[in-house]
C-alpha cells in the first residue's frame, strides 16, 4: 500500500509509491539511480478478452470493372477487409443491456458496409492489380442484391458477457453505446475498452465472365478491457539481423561478405643469435657468427666435395655439420641449425 511520507499525520498530498517506499535496506535509491538489468517478472497493461463470439456470412457481389478487358490473364483472387462502416439505431447496429442480467449485452448487427481490397493474380500467382470493392453484409432489406436467407440474412443478434460495460460516444445525454471496429484502415485499426468487432475474409470464387466474386466473411465480436498483470520475463527480445548481401555463392560475394584483408607476412628478425644483420659472406672462416666483426674480407669455401651446398662460406666443414654455429643454412640432412635460420633465403621458399 502506498503511504504518506511527510512524517506527520496531516501529510496531505504526498504519497510515495510502493517501489520508492519499500526498497530494502542498503539498496539504491530508485529516484536517483534507475534499476537496471533484466527483471524476473514484468508488470504489463494488457488488453484482455473477457468474452467473444463469431458468425460466418457469405455473399456474391460485382467487382465493378470488366476483368477480362482490364486484367485478361486474371484467374485467381484473394481479399482483405480494409474497413467497415455502419450506423446505430433500428435496422442498423444496436447495443442493449439484457434486463435482469446487468453483465451481459445484446448486440444486433445489420447493414454492415464492408470495404475490401481484392487482389487479382494470373496463373503463375503474379499480382496483376488491387481493386477496391464495397459490399453490404447483413443487408437491411430482403430485396438487397447480397441478401440470402441462409448465408447473408438481414440481421443477427449476439449475446456477450461484458462485465465492465461498454464504450460510449460523447459525454452528454443521450449516451449512445458504440461498437469499435478493428481493421486495416490507417488511423482506425486499434482496440478499445468495451466491445470490438473485426472481420476475416476468404475469397471462395471468382467469375471472370460475370465479373463477380464470392467472399466468405467471419465476424468476431469481443468484449475487451485493459488490466495490469505480472508475467514471467524471459529476457529482452533478440532481433535477428538481416543481411543485404546476396546469398549467391561466388568468389566475389564470399570476399565482400568476408573479413578485411591484412598484411600477414612477418618482418625479418634481425640480431643474435641468427646474425641476420650480417651477410653470410661477411663471416670470418672458422669464427662463430657471434664473434663476427662488423667488416671482414670475403673468403670462399675451401671444403671438400662432400661439403657441397654449404652456405656458410666457411672452410673445413662436412655434411654432418650438426654443430654449425654460423646460423647459416646447410643443405646437409643433419644440419640441426638450419631450421633456426630466419630471413635469409626467404625467396627460395615463397
Amino acid at each position: 500500500m502506498a503511504i504518506c511520507n511527510s512524517g506527520n499525520c496531516g501529510c496531505g498530498n504526498r504519497i510515495v509509491s510502493n517501489v520508492v517506499q519499500n526498497m530494502p535496506s542498503g539498496c539504491m535509491d530508485v529516484c536517483v539511480t534507475p534499476i537496471c538489468g533484466d527483471p524476473s517478472v514484468l508488470s504489463i497493461l494488457a488488453p484482455l478478452i473477457y468474452d467473444e463470439i463469431g458468425i460466418n456470412l457469405c455473399a456474391t457481389f460485382t467487382l465493378g470493372i470488366d476483368v477480362s478487358t482490364t486484367y485478361p490473364t486474371a484467374v485467381n483472387a484473394n481479399v482483405q477487409v480494409i474497413s467497415m462502416t455502419y450506423t446505430y439505431g433500428d435496422g442498423n447496429v444496436q447495443i442493449t443491456p439484457i434486463v435482469g442480467r446487468p453483465n451481459c449485452y445484446q448486440v444486433t448487427l445489420s447493414n454492415l458496409t464492408v470495404n475490401f481490397a481484392v487482389n487479382l493474380y494470373d496463373s503463375d500467382c503474379r499480382l496483376l492489380g488491387t481493386i477496391p470493392v464495397t459490399a453490404v453484409y447483413l443487408p437491411p432489406a430482403t430485396t438487397d442484391a447480397t441478401y440470402d436467407e441462409d448465408t447473408n440474412p438481414t440481421s443477427v443478434t449476439l449475446e456477450i458477457f461484458a462485465p465492465y460495460g461498454v464504450s460510449y460516444s460523447g459525454t452528454t445525454a443521450p449516451l449512445t453505446p458504440v461498437l469499435n471496429q478493428i481493421n486495416f484502415e490507417a488511423g482506425n485499426n486499434v482496440v478499445t475498452q468495451g466491445l470490438n468487432l473485426y472481420a476475416l475474409p476468404k475469397a471462395l470464387g471468382l467469375d471472370i465472365t460475370s465479373d463477380t466474386i464470392t467472399v466468405g466473411l467471419t465476424l468476431i465480436l469481443q468484449s475487451l478491457y485493459y488490466a495490469g498483470y505480472n508475467v514471467a520475463s524471459g529476457g529482452k527480445i533478440q532481433t535477428p539481423k538481416g543481411s543485404i548481401v546476396s546469398p549467391e555463392n561466388t568468389d566475389c560475394m564470399q570476399f565482400v561478405a568476408g573479413d578485411l584483408l591484412d598484411l600477414s607476412i612477418k618482418p625479418l628478425e634481425l640480431g643474435p643469435p641468427n646474425c641476420g644483420e650480417n651477410l653470410k659472406n661477411d663471416c670470418t672462416p672458422g669464427v662463430s657468427c657471434g664473434d663476427c666483426p662488423a667488416t671482414t674480407s670475403t673468403s670462399s669455401c675451401s671444403g671438400t666435395a662432400s661439403n657441397f651446398g654449404n652456405e656458410c662460406g666457411c672452410s673445413n666443414e662436412t655434411t654432418s655439420n650438426s654443430g654449425n654455429s654460423c646460423g647459416c643454412g646447410n643443405n646437409g640432412s643433419n644440419n640441426s641449425s638450419s631450421t633456426s635460420r630466419s630471413g635469409f633465403g626467404l625467396g627460395r621458399f615463397l
